[in-house]
């Protein structure tokens, strides 16, 4: 029994050391201005004072309107990005953890 017990202590014991690590990666990101304070809404301006200027912008194909991509770091070799999409207006549409390129894609296209 008390083996039993030990062997699931030390399990959870593992699982929460590895958790704590994973949250740490996610945490860096998230902290992050454009990530943290970016609401749907905003202003051009208001986003670049927020965020600084994006990496890369694109008029988008597939869905109306522009986007912006910040590179947030690097994980496991690959850049990490970050997109803000644009009405034609200049107001935030929609924000998320990827590029532009990988958020304008067509909605028809095989899956």
């Amino acid at each position: 029994m008390n083996k039993v017990t030990g062997f699931i202590g030390a399990a959870v014991a593992l699982a929460v050391l590895s958790g704590c690590s994973a949250y740490d990666r996610a945490e860096s990101y998230v902290t992050k201005p454009v990530v943290q304070d970016v609401k749907k809404g905003m202003t051009r301006q208001q986003v670049r004072d927020i965020a600084g200027p994006p990496s890369t912008e694109i008029t988008m194909v597939h869905a109306r309107g522009t986007c912006q991509s910040y590179v947030l770091g690097e994980r496991d070799g690959k850049i990490q990005t970050y997109f803000v999409s644009y009405s034609d207006t200049g107001r935030v549409m929609n924000y998320g953890f990827q590029s532009c390129k990988e958020y304008d894609t067509d909605p028809q296209a095989a899956q």
